[in-house]
């Protein structure tokens, strides 16, 4: 069968100890016997053209389109905007009659609608599948990031645009179907399921001991590392852990380490500057297996999400921690259900965002205790091999692959959408 996979990032080949979780799905795709095409961005910075070329066991339409990472909301909004005519246009130019069995596509972004709309139109053989990996725009209105009461209504009618183009939305979790349902009662319930977060897992190698990473980055090889790794922006509520850390600036033999870029990454390495915070170290970015490396030498693995959310998140963060047998501690909203999930892993400890009592308690708790770390770190790993596998994923998907729908490709007529 032919799938077409959109999406916004994609690793170059010369990046191959980088695949992202998805791209870790489509390779299951094709291991499985599948062809996937896939559609992505590259960004005007970069001075590349827009191009089709085999990478891999993919062929893969890269698309200049404006700058989306990095930038101001203006030239990011922009960006959003324009991007569904680049897609189009490209596709009409580069694939004008490749055929498709099944589209897959996440969200973020929204505007991703009106491609479906136009292979639907041209191909309505094809299964559309929406991963929905965030529910935008009222994520960011929770956190104050959209006001305007227009752009938000602009924004909410290409949700649900997308929703509608789409026959099957994945959610995160239960607790993501259940929302949907309700702000959404126009989606049939037949047409919503759970498609959790998932990776390939490597060799359960688990973590190894205090080396030459850690004297790399002067963090003490003796002490207990928690580790946080990942995307530092406003939807991981990073003031709450400002106080954790003025909390524990006094205390021997407790590190914080934070691996990520993102827009509050300046804000939060100037604050522990100002605080003088010493047991805090934070690295902006580091190449994948070099970062992998460095996490095996750490102790516990983080977990922040913003009180303000209404909408419920899971952190795709956690399926690393537990490939490598972290422990996780977790500051949550009220929305998400990952705390229920957390807790029937046995593989880690949470509590509310902005309870610092609880939140410092179960920090207590898991530093004191290498013995607990051990076996919750063994339970997250099994936890992942169980319920969070890119094999899981595929199977759950693939339920929906047309078997005998799709006219032949030589028939196919021209993708002008």
């Amino acid at each position: 069968m032919n799938i077409l996979y959109l999406t916004l990032r994609f690793p170059l080949p010369t990046q191959p100890a980088s695949p992202s979780d998805l791209m870790q799905l489509m390779e299951e795709f094709c291991r499985r016997g599948h062809r996937v095409d896939v559609i992505t961005v590259d960004e005007r910075r970069y001075g590349r053209p827009t191009r089709l070329v085999e990478e891999g066991p993919f062929q893969v339409l890269r698309v200049r389109t404006g700058n989306i990472y990095d930038v101001g909301t203006y030239e990011k909004g922009l960006s959003m905007v324009t991007l569904p005519w680049l897609f189009r246009r490209a596709m009409a130019q580069y694939l004008p009659e490749r055929r498709y069995d099944l589209v897959i596509y996440a969200a973020p972004p929204v505007t991703f609608s009106r491609v479906i709309r136009g292979l639907r139109r041209v191909q309505p053989w094809a299964k559309t599948y929406l991963m929905l990996k965030d529910i935008f725009p009222q994520n960011a209105k929770d956190l104050g990031i959209i006001r305007n009461p227009l752009l938000y209504a602009f924004f909410k009618r290409q949700e649900r645009e997308l929703y509608a183009a789409s026959d099957v939305i994945g959610c995160m979790s239960p607790a993501n179907v259940a929302f949907l349902r309700q702000q959404s009662p126009e989606i049939a319930p037949g047409r919503l399921e759970v498609l959790p977060n998932t990776r390939t897992p490597g060799p359960d190698r688990g973590l190894g001991r205090p080396g030459p990473l850690r004297r790399k980055h002067g963090i003490p090889e003796d002490a207990v590392v928690v580790l946080y790794g990942g995307n530092l922006g406003v939807p991981q509520g990073l003031d709450f852990l400002l106080r954790v850390f003025e909390a524990n600036r006094d205390r021997p033999g407790l590190h914080f380490l934070l691996v990520g870029r993102g827009t509050e990454r300046r804000r939060l390495a100037d604050a522990v500057a100002a605080k003088g915070l010493a047991n805090v170290t934070q690295i902006p970015h580091l190449p994948r297996p070099e970062y992998e490396a460095l996490a095996r030498e750490c102790d516990i693995g983080l977990v922040c999400l913003d009180p303000r959310f209404t909408i419920p998140n899971f952190p795709s963060r956690v399926l690393s921690y537990f490939e490598i047998r972290m422990p996780v501690l977790a500051a949550l909203d009220h929305a998400t259900d990952f705390g229920h999930m957390l807790d029937d892993a046995q593989a880690g400890l949470w509590s509310r965002a902005g309870d610092l009592d609880l939140f410092q308690a179960h920090l207590d708790r898991l530093a004191g205790d290498p013995e607990l770390r051990a076996r919750m770190g063994a339970a997250g790993r099994r936890y992942l091999e169980s319920h969070f596998t890119s094999g899981k994923a595929y199977e759950i998907i693939s339920k929906h692959i047309p078997h005998s729908q799709s006219e032949p490709e030589d028939s196919c007529p021209a993708i002008s959408i």
